[in-house]
């Protein structure tokens, strides 16, 4: 299975129980403490893999950080892995995009009043998800993967 494959998944899927389990990862269910209608979600990671999982009320998987780390354990996943790509900055990103015709939107990082430095960051935008990639220093930072709708 790979990575853009796994968005949409159920929390009990046979590929993140192995995954799970190998890494002894324990999920945090997250309610709404403040009942501000926010809804309900799941939380994992696996620091080693550089890996966060959300998942909705439904234990859907609606999101997948993905950080630059080097790993060589356990990884059940075969295909391209999306933090493997072509590109270092969000110029290169949307050149990449563009030559694929990929819809793109490309922030460069600015300075915020409230939060500080806000890295150069690219979405580019499929059918059923976005690819979200973060950039630091000339090198891809995090790629968020989430499904439309979230």
């Amino acid at each position: 299975m790979e990575y853009i494959e796994l968005l949409g998944s159920q929390l009990k899927n046979d590929v993140l129980i192995d995954l799970f389990e190998t890494y002894d990862v324990d999920v945090v269910y997250r309610y709404d403490r403040s009942h501000e209608g926010m809804d309900d979600e799941y939380i994992a990671e696996i620091p080693e893999m550089g890996l966060e999982f959300i998942f909705d009320s439904s234990q859907r998987l609606t999101t997948l950080f993905m950080k630059n780390v080097d790993h060589t354990g356990f990884n059940p996943f075969n295909g391209s892995d999306p933090r493997s790509v072509p590109f270092k900055t969000g110029v290169e990103a949307m050149g990449w995009a563009q030559k694929r015709s990929i819809d793109a939107v490309h922030q460069e990082s600015k300075k915020d009043d409230i939060f500080g430095v806000i890295p150069e960051w690219v979405k580019l935008n499929f059918e059923t998800f976005y690819m979200h990639y973060q950039f630091q220093d000339n090198c891809l930072e995090t790629v968020t993967l989430q499904v439309r709708n979230a």
